[in-house]
């Protein structure tokens, strides 16, 4: 690494831990009383009768996309972290690991929903959540923990039915088609491709960082350098600085775009994200392909 990558990077280093360090400062008004103007408290006076406790449930609704945020930043911490030889190969798992949780929230709190439509979404999101852990648990062995966990994701799909009395569990073959109260369940690709709607490019983006985080013999030899040796030709694995830009890039603006859907849902002040924003544009950008710069 040239002394001016190292500079560059360094840049990178402390825009995404400045913006992971926003996010905790943002985060810590999430326990400040909902304002009755934001769409949190409007919609919870939206919903249908037979809801209790409406207000307590929107609020939770935001805190679970919150959660979702934090844990994000924490990936971009590591990230961070790794920024410099360390990063080769990892950076992409880092950055989809990051994306994907921040797809969860802007899912849960998209604009693009009523709202019982997003308690439809919360009860998807915490019942695929359950089931999951439970298909883990029980693959290892532990069947007194799956039948703990599959409890839960009973007492869970009780809940829900009160609101929606014709819940089932996956109606369908494939999770992705599942549908509750007529609301869509959106994995983890939907979930990922729809975080950007304003300038952030992200149509295919899961589909790229998937491909770099699979096994591929392609991918793979396209991070590969070649040097002829005196006896034998060595190979090692690089990173290019353009790639580990876009990395850092990938996950900042998707932090940022996550974090601005719990801002919104609850009316917190946006200023502290804008502030980072105005001072880090080059990590609110990226382009939607990379296969120019690995081949």
């Amino acid at each position: 690494m040239n002394e001016s990558q190292h500079t560059s990077y360094e840049a990178l280093k402390v825009g995404a831990l400045d913006l992971a360090s926003t996010w905790d400062g943002v985060a810590y008004r999430l326990g400040d009383e909902t304002p009755p103007s934001s769409r949190c408290a409007q919609e919870a006076a939206m919903l249908p009768s037979g809801v209790g406790a409406p207000e307590q449930l929107t609020r939770t609704i935001a805190q679970d996309a919150a959660t979702y945020v934090t844990a994000a930043s924490q990936h971009v911490r590591a990230l961070a972290g790794l920024l410099g030889p360390e990063i080769v190969l990892t950076g992409w798992s880092l950055a989809r690991a990051l994306g994907e949780h921040c797809g969860r929230a802007t899912w849960l709190l998209g604009l693009d929903v009523t709202p019982t439509g997003r308690v439809a979404r919360f009860y998807m999101e915490r019942i695929v959540s359950l089931h999951m852990a439970r298909l883990a648990t029980e693959q290892i062995g532990d069947r007194k923990k799956a039948k703990k966990l599959r409890r839960g994701r009973e007492a869970l799909l009780s809940q829900a039915r009160q609101i929606f009395p014709d819940i089932e569990l996956f109606e369908v073959e494939k999770l992705n088609d599942w549908a509750v109260g007529g609301e869509p369940y959106a994995g983890l690709g939907k979930a990922v491709n729809g975080l950007g709607r304003d300038h952030l490019t992200t149509r295919g983006l899961y589909d790229m960082l998937s491909t770099f985080t699979h096994p591929s013999l392609y991918r793979l030899r396209a991070q590969t350098t070649v040097t002829q040796l005196e006896d034998r030709v060595h190979y090692a694995f690089t990173a290019q600085p353009d790639v580990i830009r876009w990395q850092i890039a990938v996950a900042s603006g998707s932090l940022y775009r996550a974090a601005h859907h719990v801002v919104a849902y609850l009316q917190l002040d946006d200023a502290p994200l804008e502030q980072w924003a105005d001072g880090h544009p080059e990590l609110l950008a990226w382009s939607r392909s990379t296969d120019e710069s690995v081949g």
